[in-house]
């Protein structure tokens, strides 16, 4: 079986060679050529804001009864 290394490895002297332990290094290195990184699905839904909507709706309700004192 033949490795293709990207770089010859004895080219690289020793105190040049580092540890990568970084994900994509890994998917570059070890990974088949033509794999591709899966594109996760986004949960940005508007469900997700709910908490936001209530306080900002308190928030409102706060002001305008601090404007209905006068």
């Amino acid at each position: 079986m033949k490795e293709d290394y990207r770089v010859d490895p004895r080219n690289i002297h020793l105190d040049q060679r580092k540890k990568d332990t970084r994900r994509e290094a890994w998917d570059r290195d070890h990974m088949p050529t033509d794999w591709e990184k899966p594109v996760q699905k986004s949960n940005k839904q508007i469900s997700n804001a709910t908490p936001v909507f209530i306080f900002a709706f308190f928030y409102i309700c706060i002001l305008v009864m601090i404007d209905s004192i006068k």
